[in-house]
């Protein structure tokens, strides 16, 4: 069973819980990508052996350096105060003293928004319908998507958490050796397009700066399609070995003979039986995949609500200044015309008192100069208390009337 046809399960459930009786009878192998199922198929079997096999294959360790037993943990690292909490869904001490991360990463998020019960889902492909009853594999990809966009923030913050632990009051500072395993059904490295594994360490001048903390990315889903290209036929790694038997389950293919002559394989298959999984996992499933979902339209909603209240504050801030603008150079030009004419009757009236001839001449001009200097201060003023009383900043009203501060507040 493959994402989608994981999701239509869930939603089928919610519909009606006796759905899931149908979906045993066409379906062999349920989700294993699920958090569910993977925490039950990998963290509940007594000896581990699944577990182990699948963290030295992918880690690709081999002799003394071999995980030969792992005890779990606590899964939580409760936040401090205001802090995140840390979830890991599987977290062990190995033989040797190490630490082992494993976190599966799946894109069961659904496009709806108000019940998950829509014809559509989102996946790591895109979108794609959601067909219950359909054995259909994944599509080809039409692009490639990222995925979670915080993903490697999210894995460096775990990771921290996890280191602050190791270390107590009075001991020293010596840290156990770290592995982290994220098993991906998204591209992280769309840059490497025919890697799929991806050993992630800190480096300096080209050499491992500090060995004991190690991060391992497994692109699952881009294996799929190496596979079915022909480009991992010769891969005769156990990481591929396991990423095949993981395939049969999520495809529903027939088991290849070298994946049925493999013990640790035969005991996987057997475990992902989806006749092997009660209604009560499921029903926590839909319950994880609706909080999400409500999570999700939360943060859209809070989104957009404060995107309106700054695209309104910003439009408002600009457009007053688009105002202010247009308000003084109209007030400037109605300042120029009004002064004009009384500046030229002053300036007549004058010329007549003085002389016709000589006095007009001189009059027009001084009373042209009057007028406008008044008509220009005085629209000033009126501009300058306007703008303080919309509450434009005084640097602003200095500056586009030419009054002081001193001026503008008597007005």
């Amino acid at each position: 069973m493959n994402r989608t046809q994981h999701y239509s399960l869930l939603r089928a459930m919610e519909i009606d819980k006796k759905n899931l009786l149908k979906y045993q009878e066409i379906y062999n192998y349920a989700y294993i990508l699920s958090d569910g199922i993977f925490k039950i198929v990998f963290a509940e079997e007594k000896d581990h052996t699944l577990l182990i096999s699948l963290v030295n294959a992918m880690l690709d360790l081999h002799g003394g350096e071999t995980i030969k037993e792992i005890t779990l943990e606590m899964q939580e690292f409760p936040g401090a105060f205001t802090k995140k909490d840390c979830i890991v869904d599987i977290i062990g001490t190995t033989n040797a003293g190490e630490r082992v991360l494993v976190e599966v990463v799946n894109n069961l998020i659904p496009v709806s928004k108000t019940s998950f019960g829509q014809e559509w889902i989102q996946t790591s492909f895109g979108y794609q319908a959601a067909k219950p009853l359909s054995r259909n594999k994944i599509a080809e990809p039409q692009g490639q998507q990222q995925g979670d966009e915080f993903y490697r923030d999210r894995v460096e913050y775990y990771m921290s958490r996890v280191i602050e632990n190791q270390v107590h009051t009075s001991e020293k500072y010596e840290l156990p050796r770290i592995y982290f395993l994220g098993l991906l059904d998204f591209t992280l490295f769309p840059e490497e397009p025919q890697k799929y594994i991806h050993h992630v360490d800190e480096m300096c001048n080209g050499r491992k700066f500090f060995p004991k903390i190690q991060k391992i990315f497994v692109e699952i889903e881009k294996f799929f399609r190496l596979e079915e290209k022909g480009i991992t036929t010769n891969d005769n790694s156990e990481a591929a070995q396991w990423l095949r038997a993981i395939k049969v389950t999520i495809n529903e293919e027939p088991v290849p003979e070298k994946i049925m002559q493999n013990e640790t394989f035969r005991r996987l298959l057997d475990s992902v039986k989806l006749i092997n999984f009660a209604e009560e996992l499921f029903n926590c499933e839909i319950k994880n995949v609706t909080d999400l979902m409500a999570e999700h339209e939360i943060g859209f909603a809070e989104g957009k609500k404060e995107g309106h209240a700054e695209g309104f504050v910003q439009g408002k801030t600009e457009g007053h200044a688009e105002g202010h603008e247009a308000g003084l150079a109209e007030g400037r030009a109605e300042g120029f015309a009004q002064g004009k004419t009384e500046g030229h009757a002053e300036g007549r009236e004058a010329g007549l008192a003085e002389g016709r001839e000589a006095g007009r001449a001189e009059g027009f001009a001084q009373g042209k100069t009057e007028g406008l200097n008044e008509g220009e201060l005085r629209k000033a003023r009126e501009i300058a208390k306007g703008l303080r009383d919309d509450g434009v900043p005084m640097e602003i009203i200095v500056r586009r009337s030419g009054l002081s501060e001193d001026e503008i507040r008597k007005l």
